[in-house]
């Protein structure tokens, strides 16, 4: 017979207080948004949780890459994924493989109800992205500084969307670990905590 985990108990303990901050946050969140004042915390803790969902909604980045895929198959996985506005975080947004330059890809989006928003800002600049791919401690370091001397509105105007719709990032990688998106994503993360990330 195998022996008790004695920490199990500390362990649901725990799981249970990150899921009342993370809910706590969410009602927070909530009333700010819909500019609501909190006299007092018993008004807060009145709000039943499905009340608190009602409020407000999940943020969620979908991070994809069109490496091996063409537009058609593209916009199929964004439409899957419930994307509502595709931000290209490409510096250039052009590309060779038929549709996937700005205008065209703009175009395809838009006629499945998809949003399009070119982020400049968020490209990797050109002379960075060898070193990038192939994963260079100093190369990730520029696109940090990057975005932090050039990337900033952006980021807020990206942040922004989220708070009210599924949110895609898009660069060429099919491999979101070797592309700077994947660092976009954590910025986002980090201007909203309760954002999740997906890799479609």
């Amino acid at each position: 017979m195998a022996a008790p985990d004695t920490l199990e108990p500390l362990r649901k303990a725990t799981r249970r207080l990150h899921e009342a901050e993370a809910e706590r946050n969410r009602l927070i969140r909530a009333l700010r948004s819909q500019r609501q004042p909190i006299t007092r915390l018993s008004e807060a803790a009145d709000l039943s949780v499905g009340t608190v969902h009602r409020l407000t909604r999940p943020s969620i980045v979908v991070s994809v890459g069109y490496e091996g895929r063409t537009a058609e198959e593209l916009v199929a996985v964004l439409v899957e994924a419930e994307v509502s506005v595709l931000v290209d975080v490409r510096e250039n947004a052009i590309s060779r493989k038929a549709g996937l330059s700005k205008r065209g890809l703009a175009a395809r989006c838009e006629a499945q109800g998809i949003a399009y928003v070119h982020e400049r800002t968020l490209g990797n600049p050109r002379h960075n992205r060898d070193g990038f791919r192939e994963g260079r401690s100093e190369s990730r370091k520029i696109f940090e500084q990057h975005l932090v001397d050039q990337g900033a509105e952006a980021l807020g105007r990206v942040g922004e969307l989220l708070r009210d719709r599924t949110v895609g990032l898009l660069c060429f990688e099919e491999d979101p670990c070797s592309c700077h998106r994947s660092i976009v994503a954590e910025h986002l993360k980090a201007l909203d905590p309760l954002a999740t990330v997906q890799s479609v």
